[in-house]
C-alpha cells in the first residue's frame, strides 16, 4: 500500500478471515506489513463456478499481485479448510473438506463419502444388501421348507397309521420333525453404503 499500488513481490501472509460467498480472504503479511483485504481466491471474482481452495483461518498463504500490484490473488495455501469444484454454472459440484466429500450432479444424483460410510442420493432406500448374508438367509429358508415338507409327509403317514380320528399322532410327528428347524435371518443391510 505504501508503494502506491506498485507491489511486485509475492508475500507470505497469515489468513485472518475467509469469505466463501465473495471467494476472498483478508490476510496479514508475516513481515508485519499492512493487512491485505479482499484477496482473490479465484481468477474471476464474479463467477460462482470453477475451482476454489479455501484456506483455514490462521494458516499461511502466498499472495501474488496482478494489475501492477493493485490486486492480490492467493497462489498457494498451507492448510486447506475445503476445496470446491463447480462445473458449468452449478450443473456438477464437488466439495471436499475435513468431514469427507460430496458430489452433486444435476438435481437428483449425489454421492457423499464420510468416515461413517457412503450415501448415494439421499439414502432414503436404506443400506445396500450384503450378498453373503442374503445367500445364507435364502439357504436357511430353503432348508426350513425342505424340513417342513418332510415333517408334513411324516405327519400324514402317522395320521394314516393311527387308529385315532383326532390326528394327535400326526401333530406329534410333525412337531417332532420341525423341532430342530429354525429360520434366523442375519442382518442383510450394509449400513455403510446407503442408496
Amino acid at each position: 500500500m505504501t508503494q502506491g499500488g506498485k507491489q511486485k513481490a509475492n508475500l507470505i501472509c497469515t489468513v485472518d478471515t475467509v469469505d466463501k460467498d465473495a471467494r476472498t480472504v483478508d490476510c496479514t503479511p508475516i513481515d508485519e506489513g499492512a493487512p491485505l483485504l479482499g484477496v482473490n481466491l479465484q481468477a474471476n471474482q464474479e463467477s460462482k463456478f470453477g475451482v476454489v481452495v479455501f484456506p483455514r483461518v490462521g494458516s499461511y498463504i502466498v499472495v501474488g499481485f496482478v494489475a501492477e500490484g493493485s490486486a492480490g490473488v492467493v497462489l498457494m495455501t498451507d492448510d486447506i479448510e475445503s476445496i470446491e469444484v463447480v462445473v458449468s454454472d452449478d450443473s456438477s459440484r464437488m466439495i471436499i473438506d475435513e468431514n469427507g466429500a460430496r458430489i452433486d450432479v444435476g438435481d437428483n444424483i449425489s454421492v457423499e463419502v464420510t468416515k461413517d460410510g457412503v450415501v448415494l442420493n439421499d439414502g432414503s432406500l436404506g443400506g445396500m444388501v450384503k450378498l453373503n448374508e442374503l445367500k445364507s438367509n435364502l439357504e436357511q429358508l430353503k432348508s426350513y421348507i425342505e424340513t417342513m415338507k418332510s415333517a408334513i409327509s411324516a405327519g400324514l403317514n402317522a395320521v394314516g397309521a393311527s387308529t385315532a380320528a383326532s390326528g394327535a399322532a400326526g401333530a406329534a410327528a410333525f412337531d417332532l420333525a420341525m423341532s430342530a428347524a429354525l429360520i434366523k435371518f442375519q442382518d442383510m443391510e450394509n449400513k455403510k453404503v446407503k442408496q
